[in-house]
């Protein structure tokens, strides 16, 4: 969708997922969107287990992306609200808490899109970069 970052479409996804399981998130989905929404092409949709680890999984997501080049185009999150935002253009990543997750229902609302769950063991990231240092946004 032209977000002119350096990483784009499945690459930027996959780099995106290794960070956000690198956090313990769970039950990660990827919502292709490619041809049904003029906004991404893709939803990465992850449950955090609190509002702690979201804040976690957001900064960290962002802060390696960013490393590599990766601005957000936005960011959004605020406490308490229980569901946070990193838009990439390309990509749109959703953190939920679990009963926010399930009220809102993303994928139940883009029926019509290829919806694909992700296993962690897919996205193992380097022991160095597990043991980097966690500033926030």
């Amino acid at each position: 969708m032209g977000n002119k970052n350096p990483l784009e479409g499945m690459e930027l996804v996959n780099r995106s997922a290794q960070c956000i399981f690198r956090k313990k998130v769970e039950d990660v989905s990827l919502v292709d969107l490619k041809g049904l929404s003029n906004l991404t092409d893709y939803y990465l949709i992850c449950t955090c287990q609190s509002e702690a680890q979201m804040r976690a999984a957001l900064n960290d997501t962002f802060k390696v992306l960013s490393k590599e080049g990766c601005k957000a185009l936005r960011s959004e999150y605020a406490p308490g609200v229980r569901w946070a935002i990193l838009d990439y253009g390309d990509l749109i990543i959703h953190f939920f808490e679990k009963k926010t997750r399930e009220y809102y229902a993303l994928e139940r609302l883009w029926g019509d899109a290829r919806i694909n769950r992700l296993n962690p063991d897919d996205y193992r990231v380097p022991e160095e970069e597990n043991n980097e240092d966690d500033d926030e946004l």
